[in-house]
């Protein structure tokens, strides 16, 4: 069973950010192949799944949920260290997210296919001797002299 025509625009739009990465091989198919193209960069090959979405994903769960099938049938495409699994991702505004299939994990890239790191939000920790970080008193005392 299929899910909807072919994405032409989102593929068009895809080779267009592909050929800025590599040479571009296009894959001639039935819909259900497991990818869409192959980007051939100085070191590796990425093997490259294009789908649209109503929407955009805030996180990496929600690819893996909606799109259980492609990112399943990618996974049939052997990983060595000269390949690559990407699934991207376009919204109806056009705007897209790459996304890095691993053999455990799932990232996110940028269109370069290089790692987004997240942002991590410092937080404010009690050592087991009931003192901040930061070395002040009981971060928790709703006084401020800390008593």
């Amino acid at each position: 069973m299929t899910k909807g025509r072919r994405p032409l625009n989102a593929l068009n739009d895809a080779l267009d950010i592909a050929g800025r990465r590599g040479n571009v091989e296009e894959v001639t198919g039935k819909r259900g192949c497991a990818f869409d193209f192959i980007i051939c960069e100085p070191d590796r090959n990425v093997f490259v799944k294009v789908k649209r979405s109503q929407t955009s994903f805030t996180y990496v769960q929600e690819i893996l949920h909606r799109y259980q099938r492609e990112i399943a049938c990618l996974h049939r495409v052997a990983l060595t260290q000269v390949t690559a699994r990407e699934f991207w991702v376009r919204s109806p505004n056009r705007t897209w997210q790459f996304f890095l299939i691993r053999h455990d994990s799932v990232l996110e890239i940028r269109a370069d296919g290089m790692y987004i790191p997240r942002e991590s939000i410092p937080v404010r920790t009690v050592d087991m001797s009931g003192t901040a970080g930061d070395g002040t008193d009981d971060p928790f005392s709703p006084y401020e002299d800390g008593k």
